[in-house]
């Protein structure tokens, strides 16, 4: 923001004409006195100006007009360059218009949209802030560098037990391992968080929170560094995004070198589970496209506030122009955050897909309740694309596109959607297999998709783990008749629950040559090709009909 502006519009609202900044409102002079932008904070929104426009906003006490600012202040501002400045301050919701409240303190428990619960732990105060000298030394260039090269040797170590690594995660963790993994893993993702608040601090800022969050529907932690903006160099704005993973990163690359000379067992499972999930996060964290570290760095490094949301629009308007015509506003000037925008708009249906794609199996063996999260998880992507067509339709309207021509584009759009719908994919039933006195099995829950079973049926085996399924063999449904059951709820998951805990199930017998090892796996079904919307209607759809 600049104290040279464009014209005022010739309207002035009332709370303007003597402006008072808003309740709370608060100016921040660059990071330990540094060269560097000012900002002006009210709540989490954080404003970056400049150093006239910060004495502008001191001067707003709600007692004098534009003229009276103007001829106080002097130097570089007049009238007209004062009222645009407080048009822009208005627009951004920084002045008193009487009905703003005063931010609150953050409650402990928020949602944040669209899919984030956050539990705030800890606010940070003089404690942490007192620990600046430690952490300065220990986010040191050397202390940095012999991280990287840690991270490097890491990875190395899993390359060279990369046999041992592909076991791992082609096996069910015991339930022992499972928890102590998932313990570990929520350790490091805390340490993660506090890396953020160390190189904060470290170079002069505060984080106001540190807690725990519910993100997408997994656990994981979170710390508020918003006030990194405050930073005068936008290098250590970076540093702190990136800090996190650089940590995370380093515990995993500690867990892969300390499972390198041990031999095969439980402590050495668990550590090279613990250091590719680590590492897998990390690069998840990474990811420019959602708004987690790696999205935070490259905003930092661009220095483009609300990048993201700035380059979706443009690319929402792009898409506008090429279906619809007409003219748009470009929000960013740059060609990259067009690519840049689409990618962001993309992304977040990519993942959710995927990460489904990945579960759908697991989630089909469960029954009705794996069936209810998967079909939640579609309709949440539905609803995400419902929304995107709803804001590309707000675009379209703006730019004044004729009726005639949005009609026909939207009916051509429909006509292609339902078509789709016929498309001829290939559709599979997810099981389970078993080896016991009766030979091999194919086992599902009662009430899952086992009425689609038929003889003659390919099936292909696959190991049971956490992360891979690799192939262990191929079979046919056999001509004997079904058989009811009970297996272990072990049997599908991959997570050793023991035998204790049974689940009702519908058993085939399998034909095939030789009996696969490991004895008991998953397994999917082969149903042949059906149209898109039958397979949709079979696996989201008729496990729910009550006949």
């Amino acid at each position: 923001m600049s104290a040279v502006m464009s014209p005022p519009p010739p309207t002035i609202p009332a709370h303007a004409c003597r402006p008072r900044l808003a309740p709370s409102a608060e100016v921040h002079s660059p990071a330990d006195g540094q060269g560097g932008d000012w900002v002006l904070q009210h709540g989490a929104r954080y404003v970056r100006i400049t150093e006239h426009v910060a004495d502008l906003v001191r001067e707003l006490d709600g007692e004098r007009d534009h003229e009276a600012l103007a001829a106080r202040l002097g130097g570089v501002w007049n009238t007209d360059r004062v009222s645009s400045a407080i048009t822009r301050l208005d627009s951004l919701k920084m002045l008193d218009d009487g009905e703003t409240p005063a931010p609150k303190v953050a409650p402990r428990f928020q949602i944040v949209p669209p899919m984030t619960l956050q539990l705030t732990v800890l606010r940070p105060g003089r404690t942490m802030q007192a620990m600046r000298p430690v952490f300065a030394r220990l986010f040191s260039r050397g202390v940095v560098a012999a991280g990287m090269l840690c991270v490097l040797l890491g990875v190395a170590a899993l390359v060279a037990q990369r046999d041992a690594v592909t076991v791992t995660l082609n096996s069910p963790l015991s339930a022992v391992s499972f928890a102590g993994v998932l313990l570990a893993l929520l350790v490091g993702v805390s340490i993660h968080e506090l890396g953020h608040a160390a190189v904060l601090i470290r170079y002069g800022g505060r984080p106001s929170r540190i807690g725990v969050m519910l993100f997408y529907l997994m656990p994981a932690f979170f710390c508020d560094v918003s006030d990194a903006w405050r930073l005068p160099d936008r290098k250590q704005r970076v540093h702190t995004a990136l800090a996190g993973p650089a940590v995370q990163t380093s515990l995993a690359a500690l867990s892969a070198l300390v499972a390198w000379p041990l031999a095969a067992g439980t402590a050495k499972t668990c550590l090279l589970f613990f250091a590719v999930t680590s590492y897998g996060t990390a690069l998840l964290n990474l990811t420019p496209f959602i708004k987690l570290d790696g999205y935070i760095a490259l905003m930092s490094h661009v220095d483009v506030p609300y990048l993201r949301d700035r380059a979706m629009a443009d690319a929402r308007r792009t898409l506008a122009r090429i279906l619809f015509g007409g003219t748009y506003k470009r929000e960013l000037p740059t060609r990259w955050t067009v690519a840049y925008g689409f990618a962001c708009l993309a992304f977040p249906v990519y993942f959710l897909s995927t990460a489904l794609q990945t579960w759908l199996g697991t989630l089909q063996r469960v029954g009705w309740v794996g069936l209810f999260l998967a079909a939640s998880g579609l309709m949440y992507i539905v609803w995400m694309l419902i929304r995107g067509a709803l804001r590309l339709s707000a675009e379209v309207k703006a730019a004044g596109v004729g009726r005639a021509r949005v009609a026909a584009v939207c009916t051509v759009l429909a006509a292609a959607a339902c078509a789709a719908l016929f498309l001829p994919t290939q559709q599979t039933v997810a099981a389970a297999y078993v080896t016991d006195a009766s030979g091999v099995r194919l086992v599902l829950p009662q009430g899952s998709s086992a009425e689609l079973v038929r003889p003659g049926q390919q099936v292909t085996l696959k190991t049971n783990g956490l992360v891979l399924h690799d192939t262990v063999a191929t079979a046919r449904v056999g001509s004997a008749p079904a058989a009811e059951t009970e297996v272990p709820v072990s049997t599908y998951f991959p997570v050793g629950l023991g035998s204790a805990v049974g689940m009702d199930s519908t058993a085939f017998p399998l034909d095939l040559d030789r009996n696969p090892a490991p004895a008991t796996g998953t397994a999917e079904v082969e149903l042949g090709s059906v149209p898109l919307w039958k397979s949709l209607h079979r696996t989201y759809v008729l496990p729910f009909l009550p006949f």
